[in-house]
């Protein structure tokens, strides 16, 4: 009876010990984070971005850049990310859209598509950033 007792204990104690392991391992990865946020100005074409440990604070940033570099008060921030790739593209037109990505390419490729669903022409990518 008593090592009927002893065996559930070890098996409480084992399964108690992998779930504090998984909320241990999840805070861990939440504190790995990291948010980027490109801002832009279409009357002065500045653009900018801003990293951070939260969104808001990426946001902050990137506005506060662009803000400071273009003396512009259309600053925007079409586009956060976290802990990947962001890209903005820009048009022959003036058009804009960003894209972000687990990689590089993939956020280029969307930001590109993106100015031209706005009905960008000539759309190239002008600024990639990221956030790792």
């Amino acid at each position: 009876m008593q090592k009927n007792y002893l065996q559930k204990g070890i098996v409480a104690a084992v399964a108690a010990f992998s779930l504090l392991s998984g909320i241990t391992q999840s805070a861990n990865a939440q504190s790995r984070n990291v948010y980027g946020a490109i801002s832009y100005s279409p009357s002065t074409q500045v653009y900018s971005s801003g990293i951070a440990r939260t969104k808001q604070g990426a946001i902050n940033a990137a506005l506060s850049n662009c803000r400071s570099e273009s003396e512009a008060q259309d600053c925007t921030v079409p586009l956060w990310f976290r802990n990947a790739w962001g890209a903005l593209a820009v048009g022959s037109d003036g058009s804009y859209g960003t894209g972000w990505g687990t990689d590089q390419g993939l956020a280029e490729k969307f930001a590109v598509s993106t100015c031209q669903r706005y009905g960008g022409q000539n759309c190239q990518v002008i600024f990639v950033r990221q956030a790792r």
